[in-house]
């Protein structure tokens, strides 16, 4: 019998390019982290939008989060009660001890203050994306900065839309200066204004750090001046001290449920944090832990 004419070679066809919709999702936001880097914030952001909801590889986590309307009170679910009151209670002693120095101090070692920073920072990252606020840049102390000057070392996040921040900074001096009486200018004069979604979303990210650490270790050490700014921020808006603690109670409640139903996504972003991984490869970190669970 001649095997031979069993032998032929079949044809296959090669698809050249093919990628699978994770490598196109990952190529999407090497885009992105470039536009970021190059300051070109607003193309990034529109980048992320067309990038959302549109493809089966798309970033589906984006903007995905809904808050709870103002007048839900989440402090009775059970499960996160504790949490929320353990939160409250962290934003609270900022107003009682102004001088953060009175606190009782907590020593760590560097290693633990640059774990905390990298949690602490993915706090609030998380929160904005979820929210629909795209993080521009990021900035994570290395474990030797920490080592050479453990007081001053802090990490940040910027955000694409709350540009509005540096009004506020220039209205606090005025306020201050006023105060002082080295100016004869009204307070009111420099309130401020913005729209109440991004009052609302601001409140949530600036208090994603606190609600993190607090998440993962039962109380904040530190950090507090996220507190003194979302009450610059209130302050320079006109809200009223009962409007102040409404509403913050309210944001952390909301940022507490948000940062407690992902939180397998902020330890896969804090890792990507950690090895200072541009904000594309932080994105993909969510977006890839999320999807994972939804299968």
């Amino acid at each position: 019998m001649n095997f031979t004419s069993y032998l032929q070679p079949s044809r296959v066809t090669v698809v050249v390019g093919a990628r699978s919709p994770v490598d196109r999702r990952r190529r999407s936001l090497e885009r992105v982290s470039k536009e970021l880097s190059r300051g070109n914030y607003e193309t990034a952001l529109s980048r992320v939008k067309q990038l959302k909801g549109k493809h089966d590889w798309c970033l589906a986590a984006f903007g995905s989060a809904k808050l709870l309307p103002k007048k839900s009170d989440m402090s009775d679910r059970t499960n996160l009660r504790s949490l929320i009151d353990s939160v409250s209670r962290s934003i609270e002693s900022v107003y009682v001890e102004e001088d953060s120095s009175k606190k009782e101090e907590i020593y760590t070692s560097p290693e633990e203050d640059w774990f905390n920073v990298v949690q602490h920072e993915s706090g609030h990252f998380l929160v904005g994306y979820l929210l629909g606020v795209l993080p521009r840049h990021y900035e994570i102390p290395t474990l030797e900065d920490i080592k050479e000057n453990v007081l001053s070392v802090t990490g940040r996040v910027e955000f694409v839309g709350f540009e509005f921040l540096k009004e506020v900074g220039a209205a606090n001096r005025v306020m201050k200066d006023d105060m002082d009486g080295r100016m004869n200018l009204s307070v009111s004069g420099s309130q401020g204004n913005i729209s109440s979604k991004t009052l609302n979303n601001f409140s949530c990210v600036i208090l994603g750090g606190m609600v993190a650490e607090h998440l993962l270790f039962g109380y904040s050490e530190g950090y507090y001046s996220d507190v003194v700014k979302l009450n610059d921020v209130l302050q320079w808006l006109g809200f009223t001290e009962t409007e102040k603690e409404t509403h913050i109670k309210w944001a952390a409640s909301n940022t507490v449920s948000l940062l407690h139903s992902h939180s397998e996504a902020r330890v896969s972003l804090a890792e990507a944090m950690a090895k200072a991984k541009p904000i594309g490869d932080c994105i993909e970190a969510i977006e890839s832990t999320i999807s994972r669970l939804k299968v």
